[in-house]
């Protein structure tokens, strides 16, 4: 069962498919404001300059605006059941430089783009000129990460430089993208990982694999986890929902509620498995928990922080646990903390924020917490104020 690893590829494609354009507004500001993305009365989107110039003509479904330029899209002819779309580029200059003849388009860092024929559903690669820089051969190919293109060709997973160089042969069943020096991969119903030989340096002996952070990677066995050094060292049983490393050899990890009380006593107690025939020792564990996860409601799920040693920090009594910051040797957390009782609701979606050592920066007084913008909310009598944070937990007022 190929389950994260999976998801994690689907998202590649996610970010350049039709579908991500749904939340765009009619009129859209572009380039510093001289230009406006707007529709016409009968639907459709184009660009004009402020001077009310037509820089694009009104003929498409949508326009989103990229580091590159625009993608275009025009909705394909239907049989009535399903809408899709055919996509192109315009450049900063206006000029069309992909018609829509393209079932996907992901803009790069660098200035290229990655594309799907709408004729045969090939990829390939062009720069901003159009100029095709990877011929449009391969069945499924993603963003580079380490230099490297996944790519699938005739059913099989590889790895090519930008010049389409073959790197590491396409002889994989499934692959993902490199992380630290490593690619979850398999030839076989099981995951390891590959170097940038294409050797199996850990062997493939997991059900699911992440992608390797802060020199690990989350593995599975079927609905259970564990954690893999760069040495292929299993770090922990394989009895949590979800782990993680977040920096400074501390993990966030998501268990079941049964495992609260005893969790920190009980793990130096268990056996880790380190061989592939070791892991049917889990198997009456793992079938046990497989039986509550169903029936058991994710608030009765907790969360907390460990180290190497598997010494939780700031206790067992979180519900949830947001990873916000790693810098040098500082981490913060925003953690939420268990109700006391079952008549204790009002508190306990509250949010604080904690630091590497298990000390507790705030009190529980955070509404939300937006990881990604490192911004916590405070919900007033006078409304919501947003807080910026930083590594230190000290917070600036958002006005």
């Amino acid at each position: 069962m190929i389950r994260l690893v999976v998801i994690a590829i689907t998202s590649f494609l996610s970010l350049f498919s039709a579908a991500q354009f749904e939340e765009e507004i009619d009129n859209k500001e572009i380039y510093g404001g001289a230009y406006t993305i707007s529709k016409n009365a009968a639907g459709q989107y184009g660009v004009t300059s402020r001077k009310g110039e037509i820089k694009v003509p009104f003929v498409y479904s949508r326009i989103i605006e990229n580091d590159l330029g625009l993608f275009v899209f025009k909705i394909n002819k239907s049989n009535g059941f399903e809408r899709s779309y055919s996509l192109g580029y315009y450049d900063h200059q206006f000029k069309m430089v992909l018609p829509c003849q393209y079932n996907s388009l992901l803009s790069l860092e660098d200035g290229l783009i990655i594309g799907s024929q709408n004729l045969d559903k090939k990829f390939g690669l062009v720069d901003t000129l159009g100029r095709i820089i990877i011929p449009f051969e391969y069945d499924e190919m993603f963003a580079p990460t380490e230099s490297l293109f996944l790519t699938k060709l005739n059913g099989k997973y590889g790895y090519i430089s930008k010049k389409n160089n073959v790197i590491i042969d396409h002889e994989f069943t499934f692959a993902a993208p490199f992380s630290e020096g490593f690619a979850a991969a398999s030839k076989s119903n099981l995951i390891g990982f590959i170097d940038r030989k294409g050797n199996f340096e850990i062997e493939q002996k997991f059900t699911s694999a992440d992608e390797f952070h802060f020199g690990y990677a989350q593995v599975f066995f079927h609905n259970q986890t564990s954690l893999v050094d760069q040495t292929g060292k299993i770090l922990f049983p394989f009895i949590f929902r979800s782990i993680e490393a977040v920096g400074n050899n501390q993990f966030v990890f998501e268990a079941n509620e049964s495992l609260r009380a005893n969790i920190e006593r009980n793990l130096p107690k268990l056996q880790i498995a380190q061989k592939m025939e070791e892991l049917s020792m889990y198997d009456t564990l793992i079938t046990g928990m497989d039986s509550e996860i169903d029936s058991e409601p994710l608030e009765e799920r907790f969360m907390g922080v460990m180290d190497l040693t598997g010494k939780l920090i700031g206790g067992n009594g979180f519900q949830q646990v947001i990873p916000l910051f790693s810098v040098g040797t500082n981490q913060l957390y925003a953690v939420q903390k268990k109700s006391d009782s079952e008549d204790d609701s009002s508190s306990n979606y509250l949010f604080a924020l904690m630091d590497e050592t298990g000390k507790l920066l705030s009190e529980y007084r955070f509404f939300e917490v937006k990881a990604d913008e490192k911004i916590v909310v405070e919900e007033t009598e006078k409304g919501f104020i947003d807080y910026r944070v930083d590594a230190n937990g000290k917070l600036v007022k958002i006005q």
